[in-house]
C-alpha cells in the first residue's frame, strides 16, 4: 500500500465512521508516517532530557536496510507480520492476509485500556493490517520464498517492469535486493489499480486484482475502526455511514489509473467535495500530509557546525512523541509478546 491507502484510505473511513476530521487525521498520519519514520538517532535537547526515536521504515541508500537485524527489527513487524501458515519457519513468517497473527493483533489492542497515543497506535496497526493484503505470500527478510517469475502486468508494454525496477533503485536500496519481500515486484503490489500475474516459488500461477484486495482490506479496517468507537465512544462526533453506502466509491476511487500524485488528488476531491458520505469540514476541504508537520511541531533545530534539539513547549503530549511512543509499544507487543506465543521467535 502507498499513501493513498495509508494515508487518504484510512481517514475517509474513520470519517466517515464517525470520528471527527482532527481525530482521523492523527490516525491517518500515524497510518502513513509507519512508512516515513527513517531515523532512529536519539535527540539530546538543548533544554534538557533526551528522546529516543522509533525507525519504523528505510528510505535511505544505508546498507543496513539489508540486514537481518534490521529486517526483524522493522519490515516483520511493521509491514510484513507473519502469517503462521505453514510447518517450516520461513513458510511461517510469509505474509497472509488477515492471517490469525494479524487479527489477534487488534483483538489485544482493542481489549486494551485508553493510552495517551491510543489513536496513534491505531493508525499504525491499520497500517501492518493494510499491508496483510498487499504484501501477502512474500515475507520482511531476504529469502527464495520471494522469488517471482513470469510476471506479466495488465495494461503495460514490454520492458515496463524493467524500467520501473531501475527508476526504484535510484531512490531506495532494498530494491537492489531482489529477494527482499516484494521487490521483485517493483510498486505494483502496492497500486490498488493494478491487475497481475506471477508464479511463485512453489511454481504456482497466481492471478492478482488489487482492487480487490485494497476493497478487502478497506471493508476491514472500517470495522477495526467501527469497533474502536464502540469500545470508546467518547471519540464518536457523528453518525456511523454503513459500510454498503461507502464502498461503491471506496471501489471507484481504488480503480483509478495513474501515477501516484495523479491517485491522491482524486483522493483529496473524492474527501474534499463529500462524494464519500460524510459532510465535508475543518481538515476535510484541503486535506493533505506533509511528514516533516509532527517534528516541526514538537521540535526545534538550530544549525551551526552541527544540529541542535529544543524541545518545544508541550513536547511530552506532541503528536510526535505519542507516534514514537505508540511504535516502540507496538514493536515490542509484535516481537516480544505476540510472535513468540505462534513459536515465531523475531525479537
Amino acid at each position: 500500500m502507498q499513501i493513498d491507502f495509508h494515508f487518504y484510505t484510512i481517514y475517509a473511513l474513520a470519517r466517515g465512521v464517525g470520528f471527527k476530521p482532527d481525530d482521523a487525521h492523527i490516525i491517518a498520519y500515524s497510518s502513513q508516517h509507519t512508512d516515513d519514520a527513517k531515523y532512529e538517532h536519539a535527540l539530546d535537547f538543548e533544554n534538557g532530557g533526551r528522546f529516543q526515536q522509533v525507525l519504523t521504515a528505510h528510505k535511505f541508500l544505508d546498507l543496513d536496510v539489508l540486514t537481518k537485524p534490521t529486517c526483524y527489527r522493522i519490515w516483520i513487524p511493521f509491514h510484513f507480520l507473519p502469517g503462521n501458515l505453514g510447518k517450516d519457519f520461513y513458510e511461517r513468517i510469509l505474509v497472509r492476509a488477515n492471517s490469525v497473527i494479524a487479527q489477534r493483533m487488534i483483538e489485544d489492542f482493542l481489549s486494551a485500556d485508553l493510552k495517551p497515543y491510543s489513536l496513534h497506535r491505531l493508525g499504525i496497526l491499520l497500517h501492518v493490517y493494510a499491508d496483510t493484503w498487499s504484501h501477502q505470500n512474500f515475507m520482511g527478510i531476504m529469502h527464495d520464498m520471494n522469488d517471482i517469475k513470469s510476471m506479466k502486468v495488465k495494461g503495460t508494454e514490454k520492458g515496463f517492469l524493467k524500467s520501473l525496477l531501475n527508476k526504484l533503485k535510484e531512490e531506495f536500496l532494498e530494491y537492489h535486493a531482489p529477494k527482499l519481500g516484494h521487490a521483485q515486484a517493483g510498486t505494483i503490489p502496492d497500486e490498488p489499480y493494478r491487475e497481475w500475474k506471477y508464479k511463485d516459488y512453489k511454481g504456482y500461477h497466481l492471478e492478482i486484482s488489487n482492487n480487490e484486495r485494497a476493497l478487502d482490506a478497506a471493508q476491514n479496517c472500517y470495522l477495526v475502526l467501527s469497533r474502536f468507537l464502540k469500545r470508546f465512544p467518547q471519540f464518536l462526533s457523528s453518525k456511523t455511514i454503513p459500510w454498503q453506502e461507502i464502498a461503491d466509491k471506496i471501489a471507484e476511487l481504488f480503480n483509478h489509473e495513474g501515477e501516484l500524485e495523479d491517485r491522491v488528488k482524486n483522493w483529496q476531491e473524492a474527501i474534499s467535495k463529500g462524494l464519500i458520505g460524510f459532510e465535508p469540514k475543518d481538515r476535510d476541504i484541503n486535506l493533505f500530509y506533509d511528514d516533516r508537520e509532527w517534528f516541526k511541531s514538537a521540535v526545534t533545530v538550530k544549525k551551526d557546525e552541527k544540529e541542535h534539539y529544543i524541545r518545544n513547549k508541550g513536547f511530552e503530549r506532541s503528536n510526535w512523541k505519542f507516534f514514537h511512543d505508540a511504535a516502540a509499544f507496538h514493536r515490542f507487543h509484535i516481537l516480544h509478546e505476540l510472535l513468540p506465543e505462534y513459536g515465531i521467535i523475531c525479537g
